[in-house]
């Protein structure tokens, strides 16, 4: 979210800000109405509040779908990063048996002498 008035609007779009922010539209909406006849109708507040929820919508999509994204890229990163240890591991589990391997070589050759040296 790179765009600043993205920023703001998520900024003032929090619960609690938000909150804040529709009671004191409303209760500035009452009083004027009461006090001074603004929006007899209230087609004004009406339409006010419903564009409002409808640039909430599109932003919470958009937001929703660059949270996608970053998920998506999260996911491929951490197969990556599985597919690399399962990699790690084969190698390291073919030099475990290479090892095992050279070492009954080892033993083989150190008791056949052993068993040389008993007979002679």
């Amino acid at each position: 979210m790179r765009n600043p008035v993205l920023r703001l609007y998520l900024t003032v779009r929090k619960p609690r800000n938000f909150l804040r922010l529709l009671c004191l539209f409303i209760t500035t909406s009452l009083i004027l109405h009461v006090f001074r006849g603004y929006d007899a109708d209230w087609g004004s507040t009406n339409l006010i509040l419903s564009i409002e929820a409808t640039i909430a919508g599109a932003v919470m999509l958009m937001v929703q779908e660059e949270a996608a994204e970053m998920q998506e890229k999260m996911l491929k990163a951490l197969v990556s990063m599985a597919e690399a240890q399962h990699a790690m591991l084969a190698d390291y589990g073919a030099l475990l048996l290479a090892i095992k391997d050279a070492d009954e070589r080892l033993l083989n050759v150190l008791t056949a002498k052993e068993k040389n040296d008993d007979l002679a």
